[in-house]
């Protein structure tokens, strides 16, 4: 074999071994693997307690524990299967007791930072976690995608664009608890406020449909959702007084992206289409996008595709919007809805609705505990307390 055949040979054997041992070490992380930890803040009973007041929130169970809590960044895949990293946070019980897991999915954020794995005291649901825990669970703040780590636009109110990235983070504390001989028993709690309602159902269908043999869900309290969203959807473009502009902008402006539709200038009016890619880029507050954006339904979008919409001639959008609707199946967990009566954000129609189908579809224990008079805003502790104490009755610590 002369040199320069025997040179291109080696060179050649190179390529396939060498070069497949790089391709499958980039690849080598699985869906839940932990890629990094770290220890965030540890609180005492009494620092939680304080929380709790300064929030203006009753305490309706005496603290059990002290609490740890950890940044954890673990593998995922985004809305196009694409291998990614994402983050949250877990709070941990300090004790050496067995603890059920309890996924705590946050309400409508826009700004990167503001989220549970940069501080707990970013959100209400951090708050609410750091009492949990202190209760006897090992509760799981996922920030989501486009949030923490993960610089994407964040799919909002999109089904799969967010069960994904629950169900690996329930699998990377797993992974976590492991890995260093922290117990936990087999029970798994849901729960969320707002948008983080709507991915809570969302990630019980996903399991009870697709992981059942993996999680055991034990009970579900899905607050303040949309989960009729192409009802909601309809509704607000056929009344035309929506009180809220952010909520449209976002939730158009992520479907735009996750389905590559590049039609904001056909959906909003200008100069707001060209605006809404940066306006929830991950770079700003909701006070600050809402501060940009106009007031009323009818300045923000445009007539002709709101009267498409509603005749039937935007197929391609409302297939969307059904498709991510959540009302077609029949959830085998106990289920609790909790919302507010007076909610002016988030159509209180929505829980009745889904109570209504779920159970028609054969969930037989689906309930619904109305907050009187609770708009979006002062419903939200109302239903976090319910939420607590109906948890409470499954045989926790």
């Amino acid at each position: 074999m002369g040199k320069s055949v025997y040179t291109s040979f080696v060179f050649l054997i190179y390529l396939v071994f060498f070069s497949g041992c790089v391709f499958d070490n980039n690849n080598s992380f699985e869906r839940g693997d932990v890629i990094s930890s770290n220890l965030l803040n540890s609180y005492s009973i009494a620092e939680i307690k304080l929380l709790w007041s300064n929030f203006g929130l009753s305490i309706p169970i005496g603290l059990r524990f002290s609490v740890d809590a950890v940044r954890i960044v673990y593998q995922t895949i985004d809305v196009s299967g694409e291998m990614v990293e994402a983050s949250g946070a877990l709070i941990l019980p300090v004790s050496e007791q067995s603890f059920p897991i309890l996924s705590l999915q946050h309400g409508t954020e826009s700004k990167r930072s503001l989220v549970a794995s940069v501080s707990l005291l970013n959100s209400v649901e951090g708050i609410a976690g750091l009492y949990m825990s202190s209760l006897g669970y090992l509760v799981g703040l996922p920030d989501y995608l486009g949030f923490g780590v993960s610089t994407t636009i964040h799919p909002y109110c999109h089904d799969r664009g967010n069960t994904t990235v629950v169900v690996d983070f329930i699998r990377a504390i797993k992974n976590y608890c492991n890995d260093r001989g922290i117990l936990y028993d087999p029970k798994l709690f849901l729960a969320g406020y707002s948008e983080g309602g709507y991915i809570t159902l969302a990630v019980q269908k996903d399991i009870e449909q697709n992981y059942a043999d993996e999680f055991s869900i034990t009970a579900v309290a899905p607050m303040a959702g949309p989960y009729d969203l192409y009802g909601t959807i309809r509704s607000v473009f056929q009344k035309k007084n929506y009180a809220n502009m952010g909520y449209i902008g976002y939730l158009f402006t992520a479907y735009d992206d996750i389905y590559q539709w590049n039609r904001l200038n056909d959906i909003f009016k200008s100069p707001y289409g060209d605006m809404m890619r940066d306006l929830f880029s991950g770079s700003y507050t909701w006070g600050e996008i809402i501060a940009r954006l106009p007031g009323t339904f009818s300045a923000l979008m445009k007539s002709t595709f709101v009267a498409n919409f509603l005749n039937g001639n935007e197929p391609e959008v409302v297939t969307a919007f059904k498709e991510n609707t959540l009302l077609n199946w029949a959830p085998r967990a106990r289920v609790r809805f909790y919302h507010g009566d007076a909610d002016q954000v988030v159509p209180y129609q929505n829980a009745k609705t889904a109570v209504t189908n779920l159970t028609n579809h054969g969930g037989t224990n689906v309930s619904l505990v109305t907050i009187k008079g609770g708009t979006h805003e002062t419903a939200a502790a109302p239903c976090f307390i319910g939420m607590i104490l109906w948890f409470d009755q499954f045989d926790c610590p």
